[in-house]
């Protein structure tokens, strides 16, 4: 029997808030989120529900003027990273925790050649390493040409500086790869093969994953679990396939009937009514209950669970429906709603 998977990364009730002209704004409340090493872990919801701001909390790359971490705690590879210093954090980027951007034009040194850039990834992190060596080893890696070192972000496709930035994170061997939304704008074929390399670098490296999208699809094809977030709360998690095949949070089955491409009898494609919350004004108890065809009286007086959906430890919702005293409801299976 192997022995039992350890965490690379643990995020216990997180809550993270931001001030901006003179209001609090929660991009995080409660949150809880596990990766174990070697895992593939997708992160969905809305633009707006928090992912993002998930993905730099990891890594310390919130402005610190503006935010501040109220609750919880991070812990990565063991270590709880929750109050570093900036110089600390120094220590964790790159390694055990690397992150690729979904805009890489953004990250990318415009008048530095992709080259420099991977080996000042490199210098930074192994200087012991024949870096020459070490830059086209990762090219390789990448499936990038010998050529791209002396080409410049400008020079390259969408596809290939979203490689190259691959590249520059994967110089630090990070034990857990943070990719944030890495096949935004980029065409159906081009997103195929980023996936196909990540899911094969993954393997070979013995990397874990956290792969945040709003592309359900996406996330069902390279994820083993999956989180699901709305204005701030992971609001369900569990198995891929225990999520997607009976959904128990009512956003996430508004999720899965908006991602079909079929349309409804008035020729219409489904939606989830209504519009995501402020932040700087969530209503008590849970937040989607504006736009929930179930809510109850419990709904609006606070947030509920979590609770195990469908009687399965492993599929988590945070949903009034699903508590024991909940009239029966906890027994449906929502997830003929999504058909």
């Amino acid at each position: 029997m192997p022995p039992p998977r350890q965490n690379i990364l643990e995020i216990e009730g997180l809550t993270l808030s931001y001030r901006a002209r003179g209001a609090v704004v929660r991009a995080m409340d409660g949150v809880n989120l596990v990766v174990g090493d070697g895992e593939a872990v997708g992160l969905v919801g809305e633009s707006g529900s928090g992912k993002s701001s998930l993905a730099r909390v990891v890594l310390g790359l919130v402005p610190e003027r503006v935010s501040r971490i109220e609750a919880g705690r991070i812990v990565i590879a063991g270590r709880d990273v929750t109050r570093l210093t900036q110089a600390e954090w120094e220590g964790v980027r790159g390694n055990p925790v690397a992150i690729v951007f979904q805009d890489p034009l953004s990250y990318l040194n415009p008048v530095m050649q992709i080259g420099r850039q991977i080996a000042e990834s490199i210098l930074r992190h192994t200087p012991d390493l024949k870096v020459a060596a070490r830059v086209d080893e990762l090219l390789e890696l990448v499936r990038l040409p010998p050529a791209c070192a002396t080409a410049y972000p400008h020079e390259l496709s969408g596809g290939m500086r979203q490689r190259a930035l691959l590249a520059i994170a994967l110089a630090c061997r990070p034990r857990l790869l943070i990719a944030d939304e890495p096949t935004t704008a980029l065409d159906v074929t081009t997103q195929a093969e980023i996936l196909a390399l990540l899911k094969d670098l993954r393997q070979r490296l013995g990397m874990a994953m956290l792969l945040i999208s709003h592309d359900l699809g996406i996330v069902a094809s390279a994820c083993e679990r999956i989180y699901v977030m709305y204005a701030g709360h992971t609001v369900e998690w569990g198995r891929t396939q225990a999520v997607f095949g009976y959904p128990a949070h009512p956003y996430t089955i508004g999720l899965l009937k908006a991602a079909q491409a079929a349309r409804n009898a008035q020729g219409r494609f489904a939606t989830i009514s209504g519009d995501p919350p402020n932040l700087a004004e969530l209503p008590t108890g849970c937040p989607f209950v504006p736009r929930c065809p179930y809510a109850m009286a419990e709904c609006s007086r606070a947030m509920p669970g979590p609770f195990d959906a469908q009687g399965d430890a492993g599929h988590t919702v945070r949903c009034w429906r699903y508590h024991e005293t909940a009239s029966g409801i906890a027994v449906a299976r929502p997830a003929r709603d999504a058909g």
